[in-house]
């Protein structure tokens, strides 16, 4: 159903089940649809996952050459799109948007006819989730931002929602991840929507940064990630990211909704809770140093203020949810 049209013409795409594929990419949708094309002008590929109340894409685009990629879909879209990888020149029915790396826009079309302005030996990657009623109607948001939303799905103009393009956030990224490992899950992907929209009903300082400082906060993030038992300086992240240190930190906030230091906690916390569910005859005082702590106070400490609940209550919660997946794989 979507046509994609590069310098040489229509792309002819080979579609193929997921789970038959060799080699998987390196981002896999488990069960979805895939679809792969060797042009003159790059190398082309999409998965897709459909349920009943939303779709799944994601793509990836690695040109050799300057090419527009046009792209066709004659259906309504209502949904966001998710820049995960690199930056790109947008142009949708006539609406022009430039996304940075991380940045979401929620947007509907009755119909797409897109166009995206790919540079020479860059690779792209976007997310989009498509959206249905259903889905739209258990979300928690105000009577006016159901109302705009239901109107903008029975609308018949393309319109930006939420005021058009801007950064998501660290959480919002992760939410993204855990729906691409398991997209079958509705919930997911009725959380991922909420906190999508949470995000652009913040009003964040309005700040322009360039591709390289974009690029250079990501850098740090997967530093943070990668490096979880480092104690790490901010001066120090400052220079991975080519800032100064006042403007590292209030640019790590806008593009990721959240400062270093809590950032990295927060990666700490879920580190630990894996650690735990996998690995539950270790100490606390074994998790908390294998995950950067000193010891399992400081654990503590810094579990309640992420999650919003105490250690052991969060323990009591997973014990339960285990028990339950044991009964219902036994029934």
């Amino acid at each position: 159903m979507i046509r994609m049209f590069a310098a040489e013409g229509a792309i002819d795409f080979t579609r193929y089940e997921s789970e038959s594929a060799h080699p998987k990419p390196e981002t896999h949708i488990p069960g979805s649809v895939m679809y792969d094309a060797n042009q003159p002008s790059g190398q082309f590929h999409y998965q897709t996952y459909s349920k009943k109340n939303y779709t799944l894409y994601y793509s990836t685009y690695a040109p050799v050459l300057d090419v527009t990629l046009r792209v066709e879909f004659p259906l309504p879209f209502l949904g966001f799109r998710i820049m995960v990888k690199s930056h790109i020149e947008h142009h949708l029915n006539g609406l022009a948007f430039h996304l940075l790396q991380g940045q979401v826009n929620v947007v509907y079309a009755p119909t797409v006819d897109s166009e995206l302005l790919l540079k020479e030996k860059e690779v792209y990657e976007v997310f989009d989730l498509q959206i249905e009623e259903g889905l739209l109607e258990r979300l928690r948001v105000t009577d006016h931002e159901q109302a705009t939303l239901l109107e903008a799905l029975r609308g018949s103009q393309t319109v930006a929602l939420f005021g058009g393009p801007g950064f998501a956030s660290a959480y919002v990224l992760d939410a993204m991840t855990t729906l691409l490992k398991d997209p079958g899950n509705e919930e997911l992907a009725l959380q991922l929507l909420q906190q999508v929209i949470e995000v652009r009903r913040m009003k964040r300082p309005q700040r322009q940064l360039t591709r390289q400082q974009v690029e250079g906060l990501f850098r740090v993030k997967n530093i943070i990630k990668d490096q979880l038992k480092k104690d790490h300086r901010l001066g120090d992240l400052a220079r991975q990211a080519y800032m100064n240190l006042t403007y590292f930190k209030e640019m790590f906030k806008i593009v990721f909704g959240v400062t270093p230091y809590h950032y990295l906690l927060y990666e700490r916390i879920k580190a630990a809770k894996k650690l735990m569910q996998r690995y539950p005859d270790l100490t606390l005082s074994q998790v908390a140093v294998a995950c950067g702590f000193n010891n399992d106070n400081n654990l503590r400490r810094a579990f309640k203020s992420v999650e919003k609940m105490t250690l052991a209550h969060w323990q009591k919660l997973s014990d339960v949810v285990l028990i339950l997946i044991s009964l219902e794989s036994f029934f």
